[in-house]
């Protein structure tokens, strides 16, 4: 087979490999050497000829599983590590085929227009959406359906309809209406929304077999919801620092109108054009702002509404401006991409099911039961929540490289924060987040099959301003800078 270079999507090592030790790892094939002797990142995995593969199937359909391991191909291996010889001797395979089967069905805002073209009844070309590229041809369904207000539009236009006389007026859910198929280029714009699905390509490229568009709105609950979260801001004077409230959340911000300027400019200058463009008018239009925080823990978070926390403990870990940008860009498409209202709607039947599932477990003392169904319900939380950051790193990555950034120290900032903050497994259940680790390697994934032909020497990686940043914050709060070696 074709060796292929490719970085791995994910690595999760749940125990600390050493000599001779018992290791179990999980993540995607990089390179394939022959049948028995294959690559997970910097593992070179050696399989017995009698080793059998098993093959995890969501359904009794087989005829589309793989039947071999392959570059790109996801695995769970058990086996004994030589940390000398980075060799690792199998002892089981375990294949996810998932994602190599099909894709499920993603959303994300359309900031560019596609490449496309009517070729008789059906579109032909390419879409770049999402951080992918996705292909499409004549098996690819393209279709738009109505918004919530345009729902609501369309009831009031047939009221004297029965069937639209049992609707409720007030339903905000995203219900089964009627898909209508895209007739021209035209019905298709930016600050759309597109939920699309496929197959994954040998070439990394998705196979959109479905591709349906709604236009972006401002709904009532996410107008409350922002609307709550309005900031409330006392500046600072002098040396004390300033006041910034959220909800119920409080920060200090940082005295210095130099710093905070500095982070204003870098986060505004990631801000997508689909968004900078649209008219004050537009209820759509997010008002970012961002603000530097005294903090020591290195990390950083947005609200719906556009308000960006910087944490002054970031500039302990990050290398270089680039970084930053990587982790505003990463933190403005949480606002963009509506990671909050999504995730409060996911599921939001099923987990209510389970919840009363729940509660009246417990009213029978059947204790073993609600804690079962607490795990699932947790597992569909926070499957998804990883599911919307790994959007978010690829969206980060995206608006950087649109900035100007060089998008390979998206990864970097990872490496950067596992050394700060370790790297401890994912836990299905209870994390939100997937380990640095398998963060860092996934963008190095998405690197090399996304970003081919981008000429990487151009872009910026640091600058003065950064560095005048990164020293004044680290004499003022008294933290030591993370150095990450290469």
């Amino acid at each position: 087979m074709r060796s292929i270079q490719l970085s791995i999507l994910a690595l999760l090592v749940i125990a600390f490999p050493s000599a001779g030790k018992n290791v179990r790892v999980r993540g995607y094939v990089t390179e394939v050497q022959s049948p028995t002797s294959f690559e997970i990142d910097d593992y070179r995995v050696m399989r017995d000829e009698s080793l059998v593969l098993d093959f995890e199937k969501e359904d009794e359909n087989t005829e589309d599983l793989p039947k071999d391991i392959r570059v790109g191909t996801e695995l769970e291996v058990k086996g004994e590590y030589d940390q000398n010889t980075h060799e690792l001797k199998a002892q089981s395979i375990k294949v996810f085929a998932t994602d190599l089967r099909k894709l499920r069905p993603r959303t994300a805002l359309v900031e560019q227009m596609p490449d496309m073209k009517k070729v008789g009844t059906r579109w032909e070309g390419t879409f770049r959406v999402d951080g992918q590229t996705l292909v499409v041809d004549e098996a690819t369904e393209v279709s738009i359906v109505p918004n919530n207000s345009q729902k609501k539009a369309i009831k009031r236009q047939e009221k004297g309809r029965k069937a639209a006389a049992k609707k409720d007026e007030d339903d905000e859910s995203e219900g089964d209406p009627d898909l209508q198929a895209i007739t021209k280029l035209d019905d298709i714009h930016r600050n759309m929304f597109v939920s699309y699905s496929g197959r994954r390509m040998e070439t990394g490229q998705i196979h959109a077999t479905k591709l349906v568009f709604k236009d972006n709105e401002m709904t009532k609950g996410e107008a409350r919801l922002w609307k709550s979260l309005k900031p409330k801001e006392k500046s600072f004077r002098g040396t004390s620092p300033g006041e910034l409230r959220i909800g119920a959340q409080k920060y200090k911000t940082v005295p210095d109108a130099a710093l905070q300027k500095y982070v204003e400019d870098v986060g505004a200058s990631l801000i997508p054009p689909v968004q900078r463009d649209l008219p004050s008018s537009d209820d759509t239009k997010i008002p970012f702002s961002f603000h530097l925080v005294e903090n020591k823990v290195p990390n950083a978070s947005a609200y719906p509404n556009g308000v960006v926390i910087v944490h002054t403990g970031l500039f302990s870990v990050l290398e270089n401006e680039a970084q930053l940008a990587f982790v505003l860009g990463h933190e403005i498409s949480h606002a963009t991409q509506q990671h909050t209202l999504r995730q409060l709607e996911f599921h939001k039947k099923k987990r209510m099911a389970l919840q009363i599932g729940m509660a009246v477990a417990a009213a029978r003392g059947a204790y073993n039961v609600r804690d079962v169904l607490a795990l699932t319900s947790a597992a569909i939380t926070n499957g998804y929540q990883r599911y919307l950051e790994n959007q978010a790193d690829r969206e980060g990555m995206e608006y950087m490289l649109n900035a100007g950034y060089d998008p390979r120290e998206a990864p970097r900032a990872w490496k950067a924060m596992s050394l700060k903050l370790g790297d401890s497994p994912t836990n299905f259940f209870w994390s939100t987040h997937d380990n640095n680790t398998t963060r860092r390697s996934y963008l190095m994934a998405e690197l090399r099959t996304n970003y081919q032909g981008v000429d990487f020497s151009s872009k910026k990686k640091d600058s003065t301003q950064f560095e005048t940043a990164r020293n004044t914050m680290l004499q003022q709060f008294g933290q030591k800078r993370i150095k990450v070696k290469h």
